[in-house]
């Protein structure tokens, strides 16, 4: 079971919801939080025109209101450890300074269902560049919780995939949720395959081989879970032909999923690449919670101030 022992929490919307969340993931992991309230940088002029107090003033008020949101949902008995953090700044670099200074290993925003364009490149920030998980939630629209797995079962893919199943199942024991996994496949050579005049392929050949692939996606996906000793748990397989961003988004509405957890594709040590393509299109298609892991090795571009 994956466990996150150090969560960082900011809410960029409020959530009683999201709240809750964070605070039965942390009981049940024996977890610290940290609740994090970021305020925008005052411009020059507004330093000017308003006394340094006002902006202290702003600060307390702010660390009161998110301490009260905390304590109102926290559950005491649970013996979680609750720090309660406010800074000034852009609050997506913010969160991330925050990570890299204090080892957060899961990053937890609230978000509405419908996020405005702030929040929305907020969050598209973190999802390229925080080191740790980063998890979105947003208000279910069902009761119940389904969780979706979406990989990509190459083998040059092993680790993340390895983290994505773990996680989904973590949670979906955790909620007693329906536990779903996705992936999406195109045929190597499908065009030209099926229309160049240079290497005409016969209907049945080609029915042949697109048969031949779904059978081969099918079992990498099964060599999957078998790798990271999850196969015996109730998986709903979803393994279809068409892009990820094509076949996600859609089984993520025609299965109510409420939790989709998946990778942001960059390659292993390189600091700085952004989020792949196909994730961010998915990612951007998608309006239930989401989840997002890194590669292993992946180096944020963010800096702490003085390191």
């Amino acid at each position: 079971m994956r466990r996150f022992r150090n969560i960082l929490f900011t809410p960029l919307d409020d959530s009683p919801t999201a709240v809750q969340r964070v605070a039965t993931l942390a009981v049940r992991n024996g977890a610290s939080v940290t609740l994090l309230g970021v305020l925008s940088e005052p411009s020059r002029l507004q330093r000017a025109l308003h006394r340094s107090t006002d902006f202290d003033a702003l600060r307390e008020a702010e660390r009161a209101a998110l301490d009260d949101k905390l304590q109102r949902h926290v559950p005491i008995e649970g013996g979680v450890e609750v720090a309660t953090r406010i800074t000034t700044g852009d609050t997506a670099i913010a969160i991330i300074q925050e990570v890299l200074r204090n080892g957060h290993d899961l990053v937890v925003v609230a978000a509405d269902d419908d996020d405005d364009d702030e929040d929305q490149a907020v969050i598209n920030r973190l999802f390229r560049k925080c080191p740790c998980p980063v998890w979105v939630i947003r208000p279910a629209t069902t009761r119940d919780f389904r969780v979706m797995a979406a990989i990509n079962p190459d083998p040059a893919e092993a680790e993340l995939n390895h983290m994505i199943v773990e996680l989904a199942a973590s949670l979906a024991d955790q909620e007693r949720d329906q536990l779903h996994l996705a992936h999406g496949w195109e045929l190597y050579g499908e065009n030209m395959l099926r229309h160049s005049a240079f290497m005409h392929t016969p209907a049945d050949e080609f029915d042949a081989l697109l048969e031949e692939e779904a059978i081969g996606r099918l079992d990498a996906v099964h060599q999957v879970l078998l790798d990271a000793g999850l196969e015996g748990h109730d998986w709903n397989i979803h393994v279809e032909k068409g892009t990820p961003a094509q076949i996600v988004p859609g089984l993520v509405d025609e299965h109510a999923i409420t939790t989709l957890v998946m990778g942001t594709v960059a390659r292993t040590g390189m600091s700085g690449l952004l989020i792949g393509n196909t994730a961010e299109r998915v990612l951007d298609q998608v309006r239930c919670s989401v989840i997002a892991l890194k590669p292993p090795g992946y180096q944020t571009p963010v800096k702490v101030p003085g390191d």
